[in-house]
């Protein structure tokens, strides 16, 4: 069974420390309605970021969360996990579309190399079987640079549906994108987006990693680094 502990945070809570983390911009969209959420990082001990939470409807009666515990770096092998638990709470189908983004140094001319998976676990918390399904054609999960895709190959789980039995939870198998080259976006931001339907009483948790670096003759070590990333935020998967 999952559990949330609801958090506000607002623009004028954040630290103006020299310590201060990059500002994650979250913005959360359910069956149209739109809020939106600032967050500073915190520096940990492998020298990138971690950002967690959790927002709701509100009281009395909450009818869907999102939670979020992720990890981001901003170098010229920068990554952002892809750490995001969402409950339906209510008796219908809700659409969700989390759009996130963070500042980070990569160059934002030329071409950079983009790599990503994504996985997850659907669980039906009544005794009706869940369901989350993909919004049409859309992908369920799309890499962003400077808040826009850098190609179709950075989407995963287009036209997609998959299912649980009542009261139990099922493994979403783990994609991965090809890495591709692709010019970079003007902007210095990187970031995804999750667009999808969950069916009533359902939770969905999803991990993986979204990465970009920068080729060079060291491109294939570069490439072995990110793969020691993933390995490390197994604990999201």
């Amino acid at each position: 069974m999952f559990k949330f502990t609801i958090i506000s945070v607002a623009a004028a809570a954040l630290s103006g420390s020299a310590l201060a983390g990059p500002i994650l911009n979250l913005q959360i969209t359910v069956d149209g309605s739109k809020s939106t959420t600032l967050q500073e990082g915190k520096l940990t001990p492998f020298n990138d970021y971690s950002y967690a939470g959790s927002v709701g409807d509100g009281y009395p009666v909450t009818s869907w969360i999102v939670g979020w515990d992720l990890a981001s770096n901003f170098t010229s092998s920068s990554f952002v996990t892809n750490g995001f638990t969402i409950a339906n709470l209510g008796s219908a189908t809700k659409r969700f579309n989390i759009l996130l983004d963070i500042p980070n140094a990569i160059a934002t001319t030329g071409q950079t190399r983009f790599s990503g998976n994504l996985g997850g676990t659907l669980t039906s918390n009544s005794s009706s079987a869940s369901t989350i399904s993909s919004v049409g054609a859309n992908p369920i999960w799309q890499g962003l640079r400077a808040g826009v895709s850098p190609g179709t190959n950075s989407q995963l789980l287009s036209s997609y549906t998959f299912s649980s039995p009542g009261s139990v939870s099922t493994l979403i198998p783990n994609k991965a994108i090809t890495p591709y080259n692709a010019l970079s976006s003007a902007g210095s931001s990187l970031g995804y987006q999750f667009q999808f339907d969950l069916s009533a009483n359902s939770t969905v948790s999803f991990g993986g990693v979204w990465a970009a670096t920068v080729p060079a003759p060291g491109a294939l070590a570069l490439l072995g680094f990110t793969g020691v990333i993933i390995k490390r935020r197994r604990r999201f998967n």
